[in-house]
């Protein structure tokens, strides 16, 4: 059986997330806990290179969550939601 990882969301991930339309609201909350489930192994998940704001991105349509992830404390920290676009301007 899984273990659960904690997920927390930074100010900005939560101001961010409300500026999108309700139904994809749900949409990335529901991969969210998909995430917290199993990250391992998660699909659309990518390790982030020379990118200081977060290790990893999970791909939802056309957002990107940006996360940190820490297996030892079993914690998951959304550090934001950004459309495609977005995502990966410095």
């Amino acid at each position: 059986m899984p273990q659960f990882y904690e997920v927390r969301f930074t100010d900005t991930a939560l101001r961010s997330l409300h500026r999108f339309p309700r139904n994809d609201q749900q949409r990335i909350l529901t991969r969210v806990e998909q995430l917290a489930s199993d990250p391992i192994s998660m699909p659309n998940v990518k390790r982030l290179v020379e990118y200081d704001d977060a290790a990893y991105r999970l791909r939802v349509g056309n957002y990107r969550i940006l996360f940190d992830r820490d297996d030892a404390m079993r914690i998951i920290d959304i550090i934001d939601v950004r459309t495609r676009g977005r995502a990966y301007r410095r």
